[in-house]
């Protein structure tokens, strides 16, 4: 748009005159290559206040001055009502360019106003999204903070479990260790058990043969009596030699059975030792990596002596 000055309208309103043209706000716009026209239009005025105006002398002249004075008044004031009409005219006419001017600016605020309307929905509608993005961004960083909360107290207990079995692995592997000692001291004692065992077996058999020799003896003396009714020195004799081998027959049986017991007794001392040791060693596989059982015959605890 051109840059309206006062000397660009009264340019253009000079030459509009000189070409017998109407200096109108429309044209005198036109001329300058646009501009506001209000803009122009207060130029105008003031280039139009600017001309000289024809005025009466207020001295007395000579009839035919003043004739020709009102001569020529008549047709200045002619020629006056002739430029007041086409000042008027060129006033409708600025006035429909003003009104045309207004009736645009007046399209051009409005659509400004739709304009600015719809920029404030759309800021609203913005303004929400904005609010409803913030609002979610919220909740998913609360969520995030739960979800890392629980997933570290998921960690904190899983290292806690992998600790706790680390130290169980541990121990486990010090009890497995420890085996070869416990297989050793189980030899030992089934050793010893089966010594102890020969030994009460030794005892029996010698209780039975003493049982054997004591009735053969018994039954010596039976037939002895029998046969020594007759002799009754002899029969005495025989009998006082049953007694004597009986007491002593008896003696040996107690001795025995004695031994038998105690025998019997230190059988039952190792295998209740041997029992514990096998707890033990069945015990410490179950704790560590899934080794296989070791399995051993039953024992037996106690014994009987007949």
């Amino acid at each position: 748009m051109a840059i309206v000055t006062f000397e660009a309208v009264a340019a253009a309103a000079e030459a509009l005159q000189a070409a017998g043209q109407r200096a109108s706000v429309r044209a005198v716009t036109a001329a300058i290559g646009g501009g506001s026209p209000n803009t122009v239009l207060k130029l105008l005025g003031e280039w139009k206040a600017g001309r000289p105006v024809v005025r009466a002398a207020d001295t007395e002249l000579d009839p035919k001055i003043t004739a020709a004075i009102v001569e020529q008044m008549q047709r200045v004031a002619t020629a006056a009502a002739a430029a007041a009409e086409e000042r008027a005219a060129g006033v409708d006419e600025d006035l429909q360019a003003l009104s045309e001017a207004q009736a645009a600016a007046e399209q051009q605020i409005s659509a400004l106003s739709a304009e600015r309307d719809m920029a404030r929905v759309q800021a609203a509608e913005l303004a929400e999204q904005l609010e409803s993005t913030q609002d979610e961004a919220h909740r998913a960083a609360e969520q995030a903070t739960t979800a890392a909360a629980a997933l570290r107290q998921e960690l904190t207990t899983e290292r806690t479990r992998q600790e706790a079995a680390a130290a169980a692995l541990a121990r486990a592997e010090v009890r497995l260790e420890a085996v070869p000692s416990l297989q050793a001291d189980i030899e030992r004692l089934r050793a010893a058990l089966a010594e102890a065992q020969q030994g009460r077996t030794a005892a029996e058999q010698q209780a039975a043969v003493l049982n054997a020799k004591l009735d053969a003896t018994a039954d010596r003396a039976a037939r002895a009596e029998a046969r020594s009714e007759q002799a009754e020195q002899e029969a005495i004799k025989a009998a006082k030699a049953h007694e004597d081998a009986r007491t002593a027959a008896a003696q040996e049986l107690r001795s025995a059975q004695a031994q038998a017991q105690a025998a019997g007794q230190e059988a039952a001392r190792l295998a209740g030792h041997l029992e514990a040791l096998h707890q033990t060693q069945t015990a410490a596989p179950e704790q560590g990596k899934g080794k296989g059982k070791t399995t051993h015959p039953p024992v037996q605890k106690s014994f009987e002596v007949d």
